[in-house]
C-alpha cells in the first residue's frame, strides 16, 4: 500500500514515574498519522518483552488507507526508553506485567485519551496481547476495541503450544535443543541457530525475514535483561516470573469488541486463542492461512483489511 502524500510522523518521550524503579523512567513514542482533538487512534504493545516497537512501522499502512492515528512505543526496558539492567534481579515484584500496564495508562493520559469523551484503541500482539489483555480487562475508560494478536491467555497454554510445534521439528534440531538445556547451553550458537529454524516455520516465513522483525530479535542480545528476568532462555522454555502468569480468570471482564488474529502456523496456536474466544462476549476471530506469527507482515494487504475495517467499522 502506497500514497502520494505520506502521513506525518512525530517522535517524543513521556515521562514514567514508578517508584520500584527507584529512578525516572521515560517511555519513547512514535505517533504517525494526525492525533486531534476527534480522532481515536491506535496503540500497539510490542511482543517480546524486551524486543521493541519496530516491526510494527508497517501498520502506518493502516493510517494510510483508514486514517487511523498510531501510537507506537518502545516499552520500558527496551530500546529507546529507559533501561533496566540494574533490575535483573529484581524478581516477580518488580518485573510484573504490572509495570506494562501501569505504563500503557500513563501514555493513555500523555495523550489525554483518559479525558471525557475521548476513545482509543489497542491492538497487543504476542506478549502485548497479554499484558494488553489485563489492561482491557481493567475496563478503561477510553478504550474501544481491542485487537488480540497471536497471543495466549496464559503462559502454560503458551508453552504447551510451543513443546507441541517442536516435536515437528526435524529429529536433529530437536536433539540440539533438548541437550543444550539439559547442559544449561541455551545461550551458544548452537542453541540459538536451533531457535531460528523453529523461528523460521512458526515465527515469520518469509526469506529473508524483513530487516524491521530482525532487528527487535537483535534487541534480546543487546539487552537481554526484560526478556530473560520475565521469559527465560526461549519461547517454550519459560523460567522467569511470567512462568506462572494467567489472565484466564480476567478474559470475560473484557466489555469491548475483540479482535482475534492469529496465523496457521502460528507459535499462538488455535489452543492458545480459543482459551480467548471462549471467554468473550464479543469477539471475532479471523485465521490467516498462509501466516505464522507475523501476519502484518506474511500477509500484509488481508491483515490491513481485516483490522481496517473492524476498528473503523461499527461493531454490535
Amino acid at each position: 500500500m502506497s500514497s502520494a502524500t505520506s502521513p506525518p510522523v512525530v517522535e517524543g518521550e513521556a515521562d514514567f514515574h514508578y517508584p520500584a524503579a527507584g529512578k525516572p523512567l521515560k517511555t519513547w513514542y512514535k505517533v504517525t498519522g494526525e492525533l486531534t482533538p476527534t480522532s481515536t487512534p491506535l496503540f500497539i504493545l510490542h511482543g517480546g518483552p524486551g524486543v521493541g516497537s519496530e516491526a510494527y512501522n508497517i501498520l502506518s499502512d493502516l493510517t494510510v488507507k483508514y486514517g487511523i492515528p498510531i501510537i507506537q512505543y518502545d516499552q520500558v526496558g527496551c530500546k529507546r526508553s529507559t533501561h533496566l539492567q540494574e533490575k535483573a534481579d529484581a524478581g516477580e515484584e518488580f518485573w510484573s506485567d504490572n509495570l506494562f500496564v501501569t505504563e500503557l495508562h500513563n501514555l493513555v493520559r500523555h495523550f489525554g485519551l483518559d479525558a471525557d469523551g475521548r476513545q482509543y484503541h489497542i491492538l497487543g500482539h504476542s506478549w502485548g496481547g497479554m499484558f494488553g489483555s489485563t489492561f482491557a480487562a481493567g475496563r478503561p475508560k477510553g478504550l474501544s476495541k481491542y485487537v488480540i494478536m497471536s497471543s495466549a491467555p496464559s503462559i502454560k497454554l503458551w508453552v504447551d503450544a510451543q513443546n507441541t510445534l517442536r516435536k515437528t521439528l526435524p529429529k536433529e534440531i530437536q536433539d540440539v535443543m533438548e541437550r543444550c538445556e539439559k547442559e544449561g547451553k541455551t545461550d551458544t550458537e548452537e542453541y540459538q541457530g536451533a531457535m531460528m529454524e523453529y523461528y523460521a516455520r512458526f515465527m515469520c516465513r518469509l526469506d529473508p525475514v524483513p530487516d524491521d522483525i530482525m532487528d527487535g530479535l537483535a534487541e534480546l542480545s543487546r539487552d537481554p535483561t526484560c526478556y530473560a528476568a520475565m521469559w527465560g532462555p526461549s519461547e517454550w522454555f519459560v523460567n522467569g516470573t511470567l512462568q506462572n502468569w494467567s489472565v484466564l480468570d480476567k478474559v470475560s471482564a473484557i466489555n469491548v469488541p475483540v479482535l482475534l488474529l492469529n496465523g496457521r502456523y502460528d507459535e499462538a496456536q488455535d489452543s492458545c486463542m480459543s482459551a480467548f474466544f471462549d471467554r468473550l462476549a464479543r469477539a471475532k476471530w479471523v485465521q490467516f492461512a498462509e501466516s505464522s506469527h507475523m501476519s502484518h507482515f506474511e500477509e500484509r494487504e488481508r491483515f490491513m483489511q481485516v483490522v481496517g475495517e473492524f476498528l473503523t467499522k461499527d461493531t454490535a
